[in-house]
């Protein structure tokens, strides 16, 4: 348990009080009074080593615990000596100078000058200024000049032996010494220790030094005579120590955080005393000069001249001092100066740059980074400038919005450098079209806005139509000819609204409309739309939901193999029954799901839902059924499209030869991205068909390298194929095409026997249609098997 500072300042006040009382009572009883000031001249010391060495123990790995050490050899050191001293005394009645304890006080106050002098290397800036160093000296002249008069002059008229003689000096000589080092560590602007610790140690020193100084003065002038007023010092001294240690096991030890709470750095009063203190000094050392009763050249007086000289050449140093200041004060107002101007440059630069780096922003704010048209936020802001002129001008504006029509395809098979260079043309070929004095914006992806201003609707609708016309022309990029197409919806002010927000609104649900209506194509709004597109939010939102509320089935269009007029597959189909709008059609929602994205998660549900039936009508006995499942583009461009079929597979315990999948034309436009995924699938057994062959993007060229299985034509070629010969021919050439490349052709759309005779005639191998049946659920694919070959046997 550590000892409070507060008790032990108690203890230390009781302790001097009970000596003092001691000495002012027992004056008349010498032996009581030299038993009892023994026994507290010798406990105080001991006590106050003992503390100082556990301080010493418990600063590990700190150098400043080498001050305590040294300051507990001092405390131990001066209180055995005195402990010798005082039992001469008790015993023997001696005070006269014995070698054992002079040595253990030598080593004492060694131990003191030695750990001043340690603390003075730690703080490495001991008297650094010149300042410092003239009041250090100031000092230390007045305390020599005054202890040679009053101590060491008298020496020399004792009548004692040469050896106390020079133990008196040497004394003299450490004390001096000690405090020089006292006032190097007080004018030091740095110290190791805490504030109280410094204060309490300073302290400590100084009583000590006047404890040696009295005892020297009372030694010489009137022979030592113990327990005198001025001996209680030496105790005193001893325990402040000991208070110094207790103070700082309080503290933190780190030096950075001592120097903050230094003395040195404490303020103001600290900084006072130490510019006083050589003048006081002197003041004091000529208040000894006048009163000394006579004029006579000696010690005091030597000292009043050499601190008097100090003092002078001090004030010159500190003038000097002052001028060179005023000088580099000068000199840095100067650099300030041309600092101050370059930085008023050098602002002046910086200004016009953060305007031209807001111009900038405001720029970008308003403009498309791609395409540097202006961007939705200036299109809003223009119409809404446009339709405050217009009220006052009653001329008519107008609002096209412009979808690119095929454009996310070409970006997912070509690139997304490909799409960016697509719309960069659309934008140039858009400004060219309307001219500068109308505004051409880009809303982003894929869509523009046009602003026309001061137009009808007839001018709105003859500029739609260029732009429709324009895009239909195929446009080269980088040695791609691409074909799009655009979708158009327009509105007029003040027709169809009365501000931005509702106008770019209802052009936006005008371009869905076009889009619904074939594409290729502009579109007025009218008052019918707002419903249309509530609808299709409505059918968007029970989309996202219509797997989990299942809302979604499959069913199955059966197909014929003419040759044995055998029912040999199906044509899994997607159904939605909505559970407000009841039957959606797929030519609704298919477009709408590829639009969203979810074609995916609708294509891969389906995919397995194919996958589950075909076996299970395999373990129902129809071993050789196969079926076949559309893919759309956006889904077979997966890049794990492959890995999910084949674990689909997996999952249904299915051999891959019984699925078809089939893929449109318009897939094949990155051919060699095509290619790769399907060899990949027929590596795993998969059959491959072309649907709607005849009615897209295909290239014979290309069509001998595709790794395929079968070729579906479209149904607008077998519509009419009995009474249109174009129709027919173009049939018979697929079927020679599909011969020569060893391909299975399937007709769809048979819906009449007369078209099932050509086919048959013509060499067909498969048709599905309405001929044979509508689809169907599931459960009744196994009748309409069995009943084939009873219908068709004829």
């Amino acid at each position: 348990m550590n000892l409070k500072p507060k008790y032990f300042i108690y203890f230390i006040a009781l302790y001097i009080l009970f000596y003092y009382t001691l000495i002012a009572f027992f004056q008349s009883n010498r032996e009581v009074l030299t038993f009892f000031g023994s026994i507290l001249q010798v406990i105080a010391p001991l006590v106050a080593g003992a503390m100082i060495f556990k301080q010493f123990l418990l600063l590990k790995g700190d150098r400043i615990r080498f001050y305590w050490l040294l300051a507990s050899i001092a405390a131990f050191s001066y209180g055995f000596g005195t402990f010798i001293f005082r039992y001469n005394l008790v015993v023997y009645g001696l005070t006269t100078s014995t070698i054992y304890y002079d040595i253990l006080w030598y080593l004492s106050i060694l131990s003191f000058i030695s750990a001043l002098v340690f603390i003075m290397s730690l703080t490495k800036n001991t008297a650094r200024t010149i300042q410092y160093a003239f009041d250090i000296f100031i000092v230390m002249v007045v305390a020599t000049s005054i202890s040679w008069h009053f101590l060491i002059d008298p020496l020399f008229s004792l009548s004692t032996g040469g050896a106390e003689v020079f133990t008196f000096i040497s004394y003299l000589v450490g004390i001096l010494l000690m405090l020089f080092a006292i006032l190097s560590i007080y004018y030091s602007p740095d110290t190791v220790f805490p504030k109280k610790v410094f204060a309490i140690n300073i302290l400590g020193f100084t009583v000590l030094l006047l404890a040696n100084i009295s005892f020297l003065y009372i030694m010489i002038n009137y022979g030592y005579a113990a327990d005198n007023f001025s001996d209680p010092l030496w105790p005193l001294s001893m325990l402040l120590f000991g208070l110094g240690s207790l103070y700082n096991q309080k503290s933190d030890r780190k030096v950075a955080e001592a120097d903050e709470k230094s003395m040195g750095r404490s303020g103001g009063n600290s900084l006072t005393i130490k510019l006083i203190l050589p003048y006081l000094s002197v003041v004091i050392i000529f208040v000894f000069m006048i009163f000394q009763g006579v004029l006579e050249f000696n010690s005091i007086v030597i000292g009043s001249i050499i601190s008097t000289l100090l003092i002078i050449i001090r004030q010159i140093f500190t003038l000097i001092q002052n001028r060179d200041f005023l000088i580099q004060s000068q000199k840095l107002n100067k650099k300030l100066e041309i600092i101050v101007a370059d930085r008023t440059k050098e602002l002046h630069v910086k200004n016009q740059e953060l305007e031209e780096s807001m111009r900038k922003v405001e720029y970008i704010a308003y403009h498309d980074s791609l395409t540097s048209l202006p961007n939705r936020r200036y299109f809003e802001e223009a119409v809404e400038n446009a339709m405050r002129e217009s009220q006052s001008t009653e001329n008519g504006l107008a609002i096209l919005f412009i979808d690119l029509d095929r454009f996310k395809f070409i970006n997912d098979t070509l690139g997304h450098h490909i799409g960016d260079l697509l719309l960069k043309h659309v934008a140039r070929s858009l400004k060219e079209i309307v001219g500068d004095q109308h505004i051409v914006s880009r809303q982003g992806g894929d869509e523009f806005m046009i602003l026309l201003h001061s137009t009808s609707k007839e001018e709105a609708g003859k500029t739609a139509e260029k732009i429709v016309k324009e895009l239909e022309n195929p446009i080269s990029i980088n040695g791609n000819e691409l074909f799009i197409t655009s979708s158009i919806g327009i509105t007029l002010y003040p027709q169809h609204g009365s501000n931005a927000d509702t106008l770019i609104k209802r052009a936006d649900t005008s371009m869905y409309s076009a889009k619904d209506q074939g594409k290729n194509r502009y579109q007025f709004f009218n008052a019918s739309m707002d419903e249309q597109i509530m609808l299709k939010t409505n059918l968007e939102n029970g989309l996202r939901r219509a797997i989990e509320l299942d809302e979604l089935s499959v069913v199955y269009q059966p197909k014929m193999e003419l040759n044995s007029k055998r029912i040999i597959g199906a044509e899994a189909l997607l159904r939605w029954k909505h559970k407000k709008y009841g039957s959606i059609s797929p030519s609704t929602f298919i477009p709408l799901a590829e639009e969203t994205g979810l074609i995916v998660k609708l294509g891969d549900w389906v995919l397995n839902e194919a996958c589950l039936q075909l076996k299970k009508w395999h373990l129902e006995g129809m071993d050789d059924f196969s079926v076949s499942v559309n893919v759309s583009t956006i889904q077979f461009l997966q890049k794990d499209f492959v890995g999910k079929v084949e674990n689909l597979l997996i999952q249904a315990d299915l051999e891959p030869n019984y699925l078809e999948l089939e893929i449109t034309e318009s897939t094949m436009m990155d051919i060699k991205l095509v290619v790769a995924k399907l060899e990949k699938l027929r590596k795993l057994g998969i059959k491959i068909s072309v649907d709607d062959f005849g009615s897209g993007y295909s290239s014979l060229s290309h069509l001998k390298n595709l790794p395929i299985d079968i070729l579906k034509i479209d149904k607008t070629f077998i519509d009419e194929i009995e009474n249109n010969k174009s129709n027919a021919a173009i049939v018979s050439t697929i079927l020679n095409l599909a011969r020569n490349l060893s391909l299975t052709v399937i007709a769809e759309g048979v819906e009449n026997e007369k078209q099932y005779e050509i086919l048959n005639e013509k060499g067909c191998d498969q048709i599905q249609g309405y001929f044979l049946s509508k689809p169907m659920p599931a459960a009744e694919m196994i009748t309409m098997i069995e009943a084939s070959s009873e219908t068709y046997t004829r």
